[in-house]
């Protein structure tokens, strides 16, 4: 029994990526998808719930999947740096049609803030921490499977530094991307928006640190176009190398992530 559970538990931790990519829910589209995935991720917590209540060996390979979940937590994936210094991590790489600009995108999405010193060492770790989002059922909400529907390129349809993170990316796909403040969430017309006052209040409150936009793209219809052609964003090269160096850059060089502040300050001791 405890291999079989194993071998279950095993199918289930590979079934988010399986239900993006379309194997669990082939083909379908809007209110039939949601119900499928709704479906799907009840069926995963119901099989763990009766593993743990059953004990021995079964629970351990529950438990064994949540730490191995968690790991993933901080660091899923690969991190890749683009050449304009965005950096996201590839966390499933799809295997559907990709994401072009003009296409008609749909995903589900988490943004999370990182904690405090997470903004200086993305690249090796920072933990997240939950903001808010859409087709997951956080907060309460029963919107699994619900998506965010937008055509990719057009303006404030998301946040500056995800729209070339995305292009290219397949269906199926998740990413998770570094979202730096000057290309985050700078109006109240940039989406996607939160749809809960909690989340409302914490964007209001953490938009203009570093954020993380972490996309699942569940759905891409029409696909014309290049990938190259929508990375290049005018001004998004430059713009980043202002930001990254308080606004006295040299053209062209890449964004990067504040120093730490120095425990000792600056200019004492010859620090």
């Amino acid at each position: 029994m405890a291999l079989a559970w194993a071998s279950s538990l095993a199918a289930a931790g590979r079934a988010d990526a399986a239900v993006a990519s379309g194997v669990a829910c082939p083909g379908l589209g809007g209110y039939r998808l949601q119900q499928c995935l709704r479906e799907a991720r009840k069926a995963r917590e119901a099989a763990e719930a009766e593993a743990e209540a059953a004990g021995g060996e079964a629970a351990e390979a529950v438990r064994a999947e949540r730490l191995r979940r968690e790991q993933q937590y901080e660091q899923p994936g690969t991190l890749v740096t683009l050449p304009s210094g965005l950096q996201f991590r590839e966390i499933v790489e799809g295997s559907g049609p990709p994401a072009t600009r003009g296409s008609i995108c749909e995903v589900a999405y988490v943004v999370y803030r990182l904690a405090s010193g997470g903004y200086y060492k993305y690249s090796g770790g920072g933990t997240p921490v939950f903001m808010f989002s859409l087709g997951y059922g956080q907060e309460g909400k029963d919107d699994v499977g619900v998506t965010y529907r937008f055509r990719l390129g057009d303006p404030d349809s998301l946040p500056a530094a995800v729209t070339p993170v995305l292009e290219g990316m397949r269906q199926g796909g998740k990413r998770r991307v570094l979202v730096p403040p000057r290309f985050g969430w700078v109006n109240d017309k940039v989406g996607p928006r939160p749809d809960t006052f909690g989340g409302q209040r914490r964007l209001a409150g953490h938009r203009d640190e570093p954020l993380l936009f972490e996309a699942e793209l569940v759905r891409v219809r029409g696909t014309a176009g290049t990938a190259s052609e929508a990375v290049r964003q005018p001004g998004l090269r430059g713009a980043a190398a202002e930001a990254g160096t308080g606004g006295a850059a040299e053209a062209g060089k890449p964004f990067r992530l504040p120093a730490p502040p120095s425990y000792y300050g600056q200019g004492q001791n010859g620090r």
